[in-house]
């Protein structure tokens, strides 16, 4: 079996930030207190400050951009994603709004990265809407390489997901013919449970025609033998049936599980009740345990039928091409113009991925050199 190597990937996911000023002292005033307070840590004090200062200008796309870092700081993606995209909207600057894209970019990453326990299809779709924001960020400006390079890193990431559901979707596949293998086996008890109706109803209606003898004694011995054999047969079904089975239905549909189980003790009563040839009592158990075996394979039906919820493989195909791994780090300080360094991510990579962490060793030094390096705030005064 493959060995999986667990590869640490360094790099600094950056949200720019930019210093407010010019609007006049009151706008000034609030804004400059939001980035005192993003500087301190104090996200929550500084989008209270952003909100203010956007009550006297709805429009800034520099307080919005301000606002969507602190969101992003505090963890919350999808009101990052809002403010960056307010702000990218509203941006007559081609710089400014590249860097809203790529903050777009990081905050769709983040908000997949919490998908992924959840849904690998929303992750990766999360991954591809990262994507497609941090290329339109260097379609704006091609000099932005830290879009390129957590582009490329996300890819990575999203390959090792499609990698997940590929193994996801061969296991439910697996799970799928187990099920409908123990389907095709209460089909059989079914039938067979129903021959032994049939059997039992012919003895009684040869017994009361012609009164008890010792071939009716032996056929009736038979049928208990035969009984006890469907018992038992129904019983393995019941304990050997896969775990969950029925129990998604709507409304309050019994477990496949349960109408075995209750089957089950109908037939127990049925094989006792031919052992004292009260032939007429064990042909009501019977009945009753074909109407139980019945409802079991309603139930598996309904089970299979409302268990449609796979991964769209249409969109699985679309999203082939583009591969991944997992990035990154957080942010930048906010008038200083320093990049900070924050996270490290893990990202176990299936062997199909090793070649490309491969070719990216050959560019580590420079790569590291890139990363601590970063990218400085924008020199003019806004």
């Amino acid at each position: 079996m493959p060995r999986k190597i667990v590869y640490l990937i360094v790099t600094c996911l950056s949200v720019f930030v930019f210093p407010f000023h010019g609007y006049g002292k009151t706008l000034a005033g609030l804004v400059k207190e939001g980035n005192n307070a993003y500087t301190k840590g104090e996200y929550d004090s500084a989008v209270t400050a952003y909100d203010d200062a956007l009550k006297d200008a709805p429009d800034s796309p520099y307080v919005c951009f301000n606002k969507g870092a602190a969101l992003y700081k505090k963890g919350d993606y999808e009101g990052a994603s809002e403010a960056f995209e307010k702000a990218a909207l509203n941006s007559r600057e081609q710089q400014l709004e590249a860097k809203s894209k790529f903050n777009l970019g990081n905050s769709a990453y983040k908000e997949a990265e919490a998908q992924k326990e959840k849904d690998l299809q929303k992750a990766l779709e999360g991954c591809s809407k990262s994507v497609s924001y941090y290329q339109e960020a260097l379609d704006l400006d091609p000099d932005l390489k830290e879009a390129a390079e957590n582009m490329e890193m996300v890819r990575l990431v999203m390959k090792n997901l499609l990698d997940e559901m590929q193994k996801q979707k061969e296991a439910d596949q697996k799970d799928q013919e187990k099920k409908e293998q123990a389907a095709e086996k209460l089909k059989e008890l079914i039938k067979e449970q129903e021959t032994a109706l049939e059997k039992n109803k012919n003895i009684e209606k040869e017994r009361a025609e012609n009164g008890d003898s010792k071939t009716s004694d032996k056929k009736i011995g038979e049928l208990a033998d035969e009984q006890k054999a469907i018992r038992d047969k129904t019983e393995a079904l019941s304990k050997e049936w896969p775990d969950g089975e029925g129990q998604d239905n709507a409304s309050d549909e019994v477990p496949v599980s349960k109408h075995l189980e209750n089957a089950v003790k109908e037939q127990e009563a049925a094989y006792g009740n031919l052992g004292q040839k009260n032939t007429k009592e064990a042909a009501n158990n019977q009945e009753d345990a074909i109407k139980e075996l019945k409802e079991a394979l309603d139930s598996r039906q309904k089970e299979s039928n409302n268990g449609t919820g796979q991964n769209d493989k249409d969109q699985q195909d679309k999203q082939q091409g583009q591969q991944q791994q997992e990035p990154y780090s957080d942010e930048a300080k906010k008038d200083g113009g320093d990049q900070t360094q924050e996270q490290v991510s893990a990202a176990e990579l299936s062997d199909d991925a090793q070649d490309i962490l491969n070719d990216e060793k050959e560019n580590k030094e420079q790569r590291r050199a890139m990363i601590i390096r970063g990218y400085k705030e924008v020199d003019k005064d806004w």
